[in-house]
């Protein structure tokens, strides 16, 4: 048996000499896949795999066969192109073209999909031009919340109705030095959201408002500060340089790693529509930063640099705060349990499966009212994260840098995510 070409792949653009060059380049070397998700999909030619980035590097969703799917597991960067031939056939028995395999990688390679040289150049220069830009535009705008300003306001109070209900003025309570908001998507946890922001709302704003956003597609320096403002169809946000700068004197490591995936992120994009519907014409900063890490760099002895840079990365930020010439306050954008077949679950949970769900949570949970990083890291290690916290570093980061002394959960939600009932939890809460 053999597969050809006409089975693993669907070409999406014409070839080019410089496609053909990189396609003879590559017959010598070790190609190497990115991670990317898969995800079945139903065409016109039958069912077919698609390749998505979570990381945004790639130009486009690449569509390919079952059978090419299969030979995705040999590109791990250690093999040649005769490796993956004589490896594919010992484990399938199948003979496999050697012109079906180079054309898979071309594709692959136009569409930025190997690590590579050419994608890292691709990264860097994706990075520069959000340098130059000196701005983050909205990604999410006229998909996860309104693109049109009054729209945006409507929809935004309709939140506030229905959850924690519209702010009063300012009431003397003190500005929160932290707050935990979800970064669900609006459409499903909008109202969660307005629990947290209410207590923004009916306190004295704060300066600068640093917000820490979970980085679903790995941070690989764990922190990734983004030096530019951000906008929104309510407008345009400033970054705070003073407060990075003073966070980047006594940080040693990298804080400007992985710039690119802020482009595309959520999940500081949310909390920032939020600020600007809470604090209405009150003038304020933001700090923008990507963390991403797990329990796993605190309970294994070969994630010492990983314990080093968040060691260091929280004791400077706390430092930072302390020497801020003004108000600080921290927010981590965070949801809880990711649960169901949607998430690797075989089964639909039922409502005993999410009640141990929510028991877990808040097991978790009392470590914010606590404000105890390492309970936190305790909790989630206990289960093994069994029920895959979302957000486990941006609550370690802000419980081990803010001066405060209490937590208060204000609200809590298990979102229904699909038709295959799999379900997201979540929650807002305010430190003191």
């Amino acid at each position: 048996m053999h597969i050809t070409l006409a089975f693993i792949f669907m070409l999406a653009a014409l070839r080019t000499e410089q496609s053909l060059e990189r396609k003879s380049a590559m017959e010598n070397q070790h190609p190497k896949l990115r991670y990317v998700d898969t995800i079945p999909v139903e065409t016109e030619q039958g069912e077919m795999i698609a390749l998505r980035d979570p990381m945004g590097l790639a130009d486009e969703i690449v569509l390919i066969s079952r059978e090419a799917l299969y030979i995705l597991q040999f590109f791990d960067g250690t093999k040649t192109v005769d490796d993956v031939i004589q490896l594919f056939k010992k484990q399938f028995r199948v003979d496999l073209e050697r012109q079906a395999v180079m054309g898979l990688l071309q594709h692959l390679d136009n569409h930025y999909y190997l690590d590579n040289e050419r994608t890292r150049q691709r990264k860097r220069r994706l990075e520069k031009a959000l340098l130059d830009a000196k701005v983050r535009v909205a990604a999410h705008a006229g998909v996860s919340y309104p693109a049109e300003p009054d729209s945006l306001h409507a929809r935004l109070e309709e939140f506030f109705l229905s959850g924690a209900g519209l702010p009063d003025r300012v009431n003397g309570q003190p500005t929160p030095v932290g707050i935990v908001a979800p970064h669900i998507d609006l459409r499903i946890g909008g109202a969660v959201y307005t629990h947290a922001y209410r207590r923004l709302a009916e306190a004295p704003p704060a300066d600068v408002y640093v917000i820490l956003g979970t980085g679903h597609a790995g941070v690989s320096e764990l922190y990734s500060v983004l030096p530019v403002d951000f906008e929104t169809p309510l407008g345009r946000v400033p970054v705070d340089s003073t407060f990075i700068r003073l966070l980047q004197q006594n940080y040693p490591f990298d804080l400007y790693s992985d710039l690119f995936l802020h482009k595309t992120e959520h999940t500081i994009e949310f909390q920032v529509v939020f600020l600007q519907k809470t604090l209405a014409d009150r003038p304020f900063k933001i700090v923008p930063i990507l963390t991403g890490f797990s329990y796993h760099i605190f309970e294994y002895p070969m994630f010492e640099r990983e314990r080093e840079i968040v060691k260091r990365f929280t004791a400077a930020l706390r430092q930072a705060i302390e020497n801020y010439p003004g108000q600080v306050t921290v927010i981590a954008s965070v949801d809880l349990a990711h649960v169901g077949p949607r998430y690797g679950d075989p089964e639909k949970p039922d409502h005993a499966f999410l009640q141990e769900v929510k028991k877990a949570d808040f097991a978790a949970l009392e470590s914010v009212k606590n404000v105890d990083a390492a309970g936190w890291n305790q909790a989630v290690a206990r289960v093994e994260d069994r029920y895959r916290i979302c957000g486990f570093s941006p609550i370690y980061t802000l419980l081990a840098s803010v001066p405060a002394k209490r937590g208060e959960i204000l609200k809590y939600e298990q979102g229904l995510m699909d038709d295959e009932e799999s379900y997201v939890s979540y929650c807002s809460a305010v430190l003191y």
